[in-house]
C-alpha cells in the first residue's frame, strides 16, 4: 500500500479520518510546512515488536555498542541505602548558592 503524506493541520482536522488509515495497513508521512516530519505507521503486534527488539539489541552487541548484563541484579542491592559521611543535601544548598 503506497505511504500518504498530509501536512500537520490537516491531520488535525481530520485525525480520525488518518487513523482508520492507518488502521487499515497504510503508513502517513506527516508534514511541517512541506518538510517531512514523523511518520505513523501501523503498530506491530507484541510478538513481531519483541523479535524486532532482540535483533537489534544483537546487533549491537555484535558492534561491541553494548554489553548485555549476565547475572541478575540483587534485590539487596536496590534496597540498601549509600553510606555517606556528608551531608548530600547541605553540598547541593551549598552550590545551588555559588552559582546564582
Amino acid at each position: 500500500m503506497a505511504t500518504k503524506s498530509v501536512n500537520v493541520t490537516e491531520l488535525k482536522n481530520r485525525l480520525s479520518h488518518y487513523l482508520r488509515l492507518v488502521r487499515r495497513g497504510q503508513s502517513i508521512l506527516v508534514r511541517d510546512r512541506d518538510r517531512v516530519i514523523a511518520r505513523i505507521e501501523p503498530a506491530a503486534d507484541r510478538d513481531a515488536a519483541a523479535g524486532d527488539d532482540a535483533q537489534r539489541l544483537a546487533a549491537l552487541e555484535e558492534r561491541g555498542i553494548l554489553r548485555r548484563a549476565r547475572g541478575s541484579f540483587s534485590r539487596e542491592a536496590l534496597t540498601r541505602r549509600p553510606r555517606v559521611k556528608r551531608d548530600l543535601v547541605a553540598a547541593l544548598l551549598r552550590e545551588r548558592e555559588e552559582t546564582r
